[in-house]
């Protein structure tokens, strides 16, 4: 079983227009998808429609938290949430007829600590009956930046890989209890490392850099349609996906963390993993539902995925 936790979830609306954007008038919205948000939520999709078993954790509350665990429901996916008094948020993502995403997200509204002292118990209960934990994205007011370090610490403590999808001084102040798993773009390895690498080799060296002097079993760097660097103990490989028409982007990178997930947890070995994962995020981009993918499709895309050892 994949748990994966989302502190700050949301209820993620997909408004698709029937033309463009255009600011200061009122535009009617064509069609309008909800779902059970947050890059945890999206990860937990992916993990299902990959065929593994997996529970959603976190915060919810509120009349949006209830309704978040209703969506859930609908796509089958089992969760043990921390209910807490404040409301979830939501998160709303447009999408003009021309493939362009402009996204309004909200932020997450303050937890107690008695609610984080609560996520802590839930934690260790999940990582004792899991195979591979993920945490993904911000955090609401009142959790404090050195949460997903006191998070991670408790999974590897239990002896399970812990992969951390997150940026800035989350990402940073986590890194001590050494995450199996990190997916940085270039601006969170600057933020890492103190400068942001450009070209290719750069973002090579810079992967190589953090997973050997951080103590990162794999990091793994985004380069959007680039496809992706991979530095572990078995060398740093590049990804190529293949080109595409993109249809929605949002949540490809949650499904990337979660097919990873999955791939780790049936013992894949690395450039397998890799490619995997990317596969899985290409076919997110082909869907309109935001983290929602067809297996069929990705598996189509994995012929054509390519990962070479570059160092």
């Amino acid at each position: 079983m994949i748990a994966t936790v989302t502190l700050n979830a949301s209820i993620d609306k997909a408004y698709q227009l029937a033309c463009p954007l255009v600011d200061g008038t009122v535009m009617r919205v064509a069609t309008c998808i909800d779902n059970a948000g947050g890059k945890g939520m999206n990860a937990a999709r992916a993990v299902a429609t990959c065929g593994e078993d997996v529970v959603a954790t976190g915060f919810v509350g509120g009349n949006n938290g209830r309704l978040l665990c209703e969506l859930l429901d609908a796509d089958g996916i089992a969760h043990d949430f921390v209910h807490v008094a404040a409301e979830t948020r939501c998160c709303v993502n447009v999408l003009d007829p021309g493939g362009v995403s402009t996204e309004f997200l909200e932020p997450g509204r303050p937890v107690t600590e008695g609610d984080v002292a609560a996520m802590r118990e839930k934690i260790a209960e999940v990582a004792a009956r899991a195979d591979v934990v993920t945490f993904n994205g911000s955090v609401p007011a009142g959790t404090g930046e050195g949460i997903y370090r006191e998070l991670v610490g408790i999974v590897r403590a239990a002896g399970k890989p812990a992969i951390l999808d997150t940026s800035g001084t989350l990402l940073v102040e986590s890194l001590p209890a050494r995450p199996s798993m990190i997916k940085p773009n270039t601006d969170e390895i600057c933020a890492i490392l103190g400068r942001k690498p450009e070209s290719i080799d750069e973002i090579v060296a810079a992967a190589r850099e953090v997973h050997e002097t951080r103590g990162i079993e794999k990091v793994v760097v985004s380069l959007g349609g680039d496809g992706s660097v991979m530095a572990c103990d078995e060398g740093v490989f590049r990804g190529r996906a293949p080109k595409i028409e993109v249809v929605n982007p949002v949540g490809s990178g949650d499904t990337m963390v979660g097919a990873f997930a999955v791939a780790m947890a049936r013992g894949m070995n690395v450039e397998d993993q890799l490619a995997y994962a990317m596969s899985c995020a290409s076919a997110n981009c082909l869907t309109a539902s935001t983290g929602h993918f067809d297996m069929t499709v990705a598996e189509e895309l994995r012929a054509q995925t390519s990962v070479e050892r570059v160092a």
